[in-house]
């Protein structure tokens, strides 16, 4: 699952721990040379009651309340409520109402994107995604480069299945993103040939990162 970071852009908060506001801007492209697409969202996993489940830095054992979300051409609009029965969720919002926990990071998996040259940088165009939760973050010192560490990470991952496998970036992007069911689901016999070759993958992961997996 990956996550994107932003500043949140609060629009309106209560004393009954309600707000309102977008968690995530479409057509901007990041610091890590990605771009969410308006109407990526094609799937989304919901409480029963259908809406988003809020979290504290993506630890979904720290559930802090849950929001309704639309898509509209700016952005990923949240209206939500924090449940201030919970302590840590009641600390985590009165940092939200001083401005101090004003972040925060969507959890989605990439189902569809493509790359395109944009303003002469070459980004991938997220098109459809599954989200998963929404999650209150803090804006640290640097959380853009963090943010990019992870990406480049992933970028490395997905040159190596490249160099070392013979794969082609629509194929190392499926397989770092989704892995190897959508390399499976996407092609025919050429593909289950390349899925066989990636039974070395615990020996990209010594060469370009230094650590098994």
């Amino acid at each position: 699952m990956a996550n994107l970071e932003c500043p949140f852009e609060l629009k309106s908060v209560d004393e009954a721990g309600n707000f309102e506001g977008y968690a995530a801007v479409f057509n901007n492209v990041d610091l890590g040379d990605d771009v969410i697409v308006p109407g990526a969202f094609t799937r989304v996993k919901a409480t029963r009651g259908g809406k988003l489940k809020l979290a504290l830095y993506h630890d979904l054992t720290r559930l802090v309340g849950a929001a309704d979300f639309t898509s509209d051409d700016h952005g990923l609009l949240l209206k939500g409520q924090v449940n201030l029965k919970v302590s840590y969720a009641r600390d985590a919002y009165e940092l939200m109402k001083d401005e101090v926990l004003d972040s925060m990071s969507i959890g989605f998996n990439t189902l569809k994107a493509d790359f395109e040259e944009r303003a002469g940088r070459r980004v991938r165009v997220i098109k459809e995604a599954e989200l998963w939760e929404a999650s209150f973050v803090p804006f640290g010192m640097n959380p853009e480069a963090q943010v990019l560490s992870v990406k480049s990470d992933i970028r490395l991952f997905e040159k190596a299945l490249r160099e070392r496998m013979g794969l082609s970036q629509k194929e190392a992007a499926a397989v770092a993103s989704l892995g190897y069911t959508a390399l499976r689901r996407d092609g025919g016999s050429e593909a289950t040939a390349i899925v066989d070759e990636l039974k070395e993958i615990p020996n990209l992961f010594t060469q370009y990162f230094g650590v098994s997996p």
